[in-house]
């Protein structure tokens, strides 16, 4: 199961999305000790979250990747949650509204078989996005670090079921060509240190069989709760998808 919570939030401090790892910080301290635990000992977490400032608001977004990320994460921690304290800049930031929404990878798949995707994949970098290669830093949208981020992050979130490939992969890469971009070069803040990163948005064309097609867009559709990249449990690489069709 997928899921996603959205709190609105009002505080008379500003909020910046480089505040993301102290909320993750303040969700840590409200997990019960045992399941907090094992989260730090999971190198590919069952849940993202991060800060997002739309429609003149700031928004704390938290996902769970499987059926216990979810109930103990957003419905047993947060769901009834009234204000969240940011102890390192003493803030009390109130949360006012709240959304809620789910898809099971069991709905995931029938989209994957049942429909045919578009060829054109507009991809929306909300939050600081960045990949770790070679013990380097890349930060920009390479195609083979997309796909595989999100391959890995999806058969970590579905054991039952592999998708990582390497077959599969290289025909996803050779088959997706970004055709347009508007992208921005920030840093996200991280205990000291700037990790380089991107925002923005690019336009991904889709070649080959319909089949690769379908699965590309089922990995973005998933990519939209489980992020992409590196850190996507302190508040980077989360993506949207945007209106689908167009060149």
């Amino acid at each position: 199961m997928l899921a996603r919570l959205e709190l609105k939030l009002k505080s008379q401090e500003m909020i910046t999305y480089q505040m993301s790892s102290l909320f993750h910080g303040a969700l840590m301290e409200r997990l019960p000790g045992e399941y907090a635990d094992y989260l730090h000992m999971s190198q590919l977490h069952p849940y993202t979250q991060h800060l997002e400032y739309k429609d003149n608001a700031w928004y704390w977004i938290v996902c769970g990747l499987n059926k216990q990320a979810v109930q103990v994460i957003l419905h047993d921690t947060l769901w009834n949650l009234k204000q969240i304290q940011i102890k390192k800049h003493h803030m009390t930031v109130d949360i006012v509204q709240r959304k809620y929404e789910e898809l099971s990878y069991r709905e995931l798949m029938e989209e994957f078989y049942e429909k045919d995707a578009e060829r054109y994949q507009n991809i929306h970098f909300i939050s600081p996005t960045a990949f770790k290669q070679q013990g380097q830093y890349l930060f920009y949208p390479d195609m083979r670090c997309i796909f595989q981020s999100l391959m890995n992050k999806y058969d970590s979130a579905v054991r039952d079921e592999s998708v990582v490939d390497e077959d599969t992969l290289e025909q996803l890469c050779e088959n997706a060509q970004i055709i347009r971009y508007d992208l921005k070069s920030v840093s996200f803040s991280l205990e000291g240190v700037r990790i380089p990163a991107f925002i923005g948005k690019i336009t991904i064309k889709m070649r080959g069989t319909q089949t690769m097609a379908n699965f590309a867009e089922m990995l973005f559709q998933f990519g939209e709760y489980s992020g992409v990249g590196i850190k996507t449990s302190l508040g980077m690489g989360c993506i949207h998808r945007l209106e689908r069709g167009g060149k």
